[in-house]
């Protein structure tokens, strides 16, 4: 329990008492990571009880944007800043020690904001034709969560990809984590997580989003987390190529790469 909370604390701004796992030792750290995803499953909770409201109220484009909008400030943008200081350090220079030390700098350059702007835009147009494209992808959930969704034409679809998008996100960070070293030397805020992680943490992780994507898409969720899981490797493997191992802030590039591809693979599976 006192993994979990910490995890929360770590990727929410939901106010904790800082008591709530700080005091973790650092061989905790892997369990910690492994419970992502769960956190993952709550960040998609609560998105959807924000997104019931907003669809009542706004309509169906304005809704998206506002939904986006609470995702980023739920989780701090964390990961966003990640992205930004990633895209800066891994394209910024030729060199591993200079790209890492341009992730260290807090100032967004000319890749980062080319790179959010991408991301959050991409995000917004595929998450909100998807109503329009894809109709039967996620037929399964949408039976069992318009049970629970309010009655008129509620796009149960969209409520299943928020509840499952947060999910990916975090597995992703984990699956890195398990697979790559840590770049720096016990210098960074991830370095905890990342040095102690093991695959068998990600194993873990890796069940629970397999479990969570069958259960809501069926097969369909068992491919696209096959897919992900591939793309979570390369990606793994151009950052470690390029950076010596892995960060904080590339963790958060591949949380966000990670569900962009989420949504954009409703369109191809």
């Amino acid at each position: 329990m006192i993994e979990f909370l910490w995890a929360l604390r770590f990727l929410t701004i939901i106010p904790l008492s800082h008591n709530n796992g700080a005091e973790l030792p650092p061989q905790r750290m892997g369990v910690v990571m492994s419970l992502f995803p769960v956190v993952g499953l709550l960040i998609g909770l609560i998105l959807v009880f924000c997104y019931i409201p907003l669809v009542i109220i706004f309509p169906g484009g304005l809704a998206d944007a506002l939904i986006i909008v609470i995702f980023i400030v739920l989780t701090g943008a964390l990961h966003l800043d990640g992205l930004a200081d990633s895209a800066d350090g891994i394209w910024g220079a030729w060199d591993a020690e200079k790209r890492l030390e341009i992730m260290k700098d807090s100032r967004a350059g000319t890749f980062g904001v080319v790179a959010l702007l991408v991301v959050l835009g991409l995000k917004y147009l595929s998450f909100n034709g998807m109503e329009d494209h894809v109709v039967t992808t996620a037929a399964s959930a949408s039976a069992s969560l318009s049970a629970y969704l309010p009655a008129g034409g509620f796009p149960a679809e969209k409520a299943t990809v928020l509840l499952l998008m947060p999910v990916v996100g975090r597995w992703a960070q984990t699956l890195a984590a398990g697979l790559y070293p840590y770049a720096r030397d016990k210098s960074g805020t991830a370095h905890s997580l990342v040095v102690n992680t093991q695959f068998k943490d990600a194993a873990v992780a890796t069940a629970i989003t397999v479990f969570l994507a069958g259960l809501l898409l069926g097969g369909t969720g068992l491919i696209i987390a096959v897919v992900l899981a591939v793309a979570v490797f390369l990606q793994a493997f151009y950052i470690n190529s390029r950076s010596g191992g892995l960060t904080g802030d590339t963790l958060g590039a591949i949380n966000e790469t990670t569900e962009l591809s989420f949504l954009l693979l409703f369109y191809v599976v």
